[in-house]
């Protein structure tokens, strides 16, 4: 019988990642509860200043008065694309936390409700300041055991 011949084999190249992990992770890590608004605004201070710097580049490059902003739009660009790249997914991250809970308290069934506990809890650990003291507020007031 011809044919591919699978190993199942694990090959494990390169060193362990360490519990610390790196410098940037741990210092988001301390950010717990402000990740949020964090992410928020530099998501959308990147995306106006990437506009900004877009409209100089393809309109205003061309007169007289702007054409020397063009090398600094350049650079503008590059940065808030940059920035833009890395915050919007976490802010659609943590936004997808925000409508899972106000998804779940929108419920009216209680076993609905008691089904996505876990999922709710999960959200408003992940959104932390506050999220999870109003998610057990919720669920008290629903009657229902956290």
């Amino acid at each position: 019988m011809g044919g591919l011949k699978v190993s199942c084999t694990l090959v494990i190249t390169g060193e362990d990642m360490s519990e610390e992990g790196t410098f940037f992770g741990r210092l988001w890590a301390k950010q717990h509860g402000s990740q949020f608004g964090i992410s928020a605004v530099a998501s959308g201070s990147s995306a106006v200043v990437l506009v900004a710097c877009m409209v100089q580049l393809l309109f205003l490059q061309d007169h007289a008065e702007w054409n020397d902003f063009t090398g600094g739009a350049i650079i503008g660009a590059v940065i808030s694309l940059i920035l833009f790249l890395v915050s919007f997914p976490e802010f659609l991250r943590f936004r997808g936390y925000v409508n899972i809970l106000e998804e779940i308290k929108e419920i009216q069934s209680t076993p609905e409700i008691r089904r996505r506990k876990a999922e709710g809890a999960e959200a408003a650990e992940a959104l932390g300041a506050g999220h999870l003291e109003h998610w057990n507020a919720f669920l008290d007031s629903k009657g229902v055991k956290r």
